[in-house]
């Protein structure tokens, strides 16, 4: 089972990272971009879940990573009206606005669909 620092540290010994941000809109979660050009999203709720023997997707936190960038992401940003949204913008002068599908939080049981707790602000 991966602990806060676990995480902490897989971050840092995995790439450089050159920024972290908390979801504005959901709680536990938090983006990471690293030298590696992707930026990872990751559910810090989901620590402690079982790790699946032969899983090739990465360990449990890691809810998603986008890999469209192909220079170093220069800054990224959560959408503070839109949950699931980010904007991200890289050194090869590409700016992208993306959305994780819903399948990736949603298992398909509506009484499942992650919310975590949701900041009205």
């Amino acid at each position: 089972h991966l602990s806060l620092a676990d995480l902490v540290y897989f971050l840092i010994c995995r790439d450089e990272v050159f920024q972290v941000e908390w979801d504005p809109n959901h709680e536990g979660l938090l983006a990471s971009s690293s030298a590696d050009r992707r930026l990872m999203v990751w559910d810090l709720n989901r620590i402690g879940d079982e790790v699946i023997e032969g899983d090739d997707e990465g360990p449990p936190e890691l809810l998603f990573s986008h890999g469209g960038h192909k220079g170093k992401i220069s800054d990224f940003s959560w959408n503070q009206n839109q949950p699931w949204v980010i904007s991200s913008v890289a050194e090869d002068n590409s700016f992208h606005v993306w959305q994780m599908a819903e399948s990736i939080y949603n298992d398909g049981d509506d009484d499942d669909i992650w919310m975590g707790n949701t900041n009205t602000n």
